[in-house]
């Protein structure tokens, strides 16, 4: 009976004491500052993982767009005031005007296109793409007037763009049967308008934070054969 009595007494003036009370709220404070604190790092750190790989993505991907773009230059026969044939591509060390089968906008048509940098601020670049469909435009001319209606940033804040171009100086020296060593080099500049051929090969550098990246390009052998029809209507 007495112990019955003393386990009552006993479980009657048990319970938490103020300063007992008080320790395990600034217990739980404490665990739940270091979850948020820990999850508030979380957070941050997958955004900015999250972002780079948005950025990184969309690099990818105007890398693969760039590079089927400029796969699909072809040799896009023009003529000046005389009926002279020429190729409409002109290349200057960071920029590109020509034709592709590939362009980004126009679907089924090839695009007059032109790659050039603008000037982003701080020495750095943007590689801006711009383009009219051959839908809308029938280019014929060496001297037409060309209205773009397409324009899309590519890559942001480069270091700097190069293009360059292996070819010949013109066609007549290609086909000369005694080229006398001469033989197809390098070049920061190319006219197919100028030259009346199209280049051999290509290439354009991205450099970004001091690294390079470039992008090889092989164009069809024998791109002059697309001029033999106007030469014969000459003779």
């Amino acid at each position: 009976m007495n112990s019955l009595q003393n386990y009552k007494k006993r479980a009657k003036n048990q319970g938490f004491t103020l300063v007992e009370l008080m320790i395990a709220i600034s217990i739980l404070s404490l665990l739940l500052f270091t979850g948020s604190y820990t999850y508030s790092l979380m957070s941050e750190r997958w955004n900015k993982e999250l972002g780079q790989f948005n950025h990184s993505a969309k690099n990818y991907k105007h890398l693969e767009l760039i590079q089927r773009l400029l796969e699909g230059v072809q040799p896009y026969v023009v003529v000046d005031d005389n009926k002279k044939p020429s190729f409409f591509f002109i290349g200057d060390d960071n920029s590109l005007l020509a034709v592709s089968r590939s362009g980004l906008f126009s679907g089924d048509y090839p695009e007059i296109f032109r790659l050039s940098t603008i000037d982003a601020g701080e020495g750095k670049v943007d590689l801006i793409y711009q383009s009219a469909s051959t839908e809308q435009i029938l280019l014929k001319g060496t001297d037409q007037s060309i209205n773009f209606t397409h324009q899309l940033v590519l890559f942001s804040n480069l270091d700097n763009v190069q293009f360059s171009y292996y070819g010949w100086p013109h066609l007549y020296e290609k086909n000369a049967l005694d080229k006398k060593g001469k033989k197809a080099q390098w070049y920061t500049r190319f006219s197919g308008i100028n030259n009346q051929i199209m280049p051999e090969k290509y290439a354009v550098t991205l450099t970004q934070a001091g690294k390079d990246l470039s992008i090889p390009i092989q164009l069809e052998a024998r791109p002059e054969r697309w001029l033999s029809p106007y030469f014969k209507e000459n003779q």
